[in-house]
């Protein structure tokens, strides 16, 4: 299982969650209205996983989402466990990205 306080620390986001495909929050680290945030992005990683199965370009492993204000990187394993990573500099968006990948291809 992922230490995500750890997790948080290793990468400097400010906020990280875990959480299921359908929203359900387990864990949160630094995030106000957690469960709302998790039942969005588990809606999002729902929506792209079908997405990507239409149009056949294999199985969803990751979602970025850059806004003005910073990122979120989701990731789910293939029993539907997700993570989600925020932070306020995008420049850590390759960092975030990187550490969401060696956790979840391991």
């Amino acid at each position: 299982m992922i230490n995500l306080n750890t997790l948080v620390e290793e990468t400097g986001a400010e906020s990280g969650l875990s959480f299921n495909i359908d929203g359900i929050l387990t864990e949160s680290v630094n995030l106000e209205y957690d469960g709302n945030v998790a039942a969005m992005i588990g809606m999002i990683l729902k929506m792209c996983l079908e997405m990507s199965e239409d149009v056949n370009n294999g199985d969803l492993k990751q979602v970025m989402i850059k806004n003005n204000d910073g990122i979120v990187v989701a990731s789910k394993d293939s029993e539907d466990n997700c993570v989600a990573l925020l932070s306020k500099d995008v420049s850590k968006m390759g960092l975030l990205l990187r550490k969401m990948d060696s956790i979840f291809n391991n």
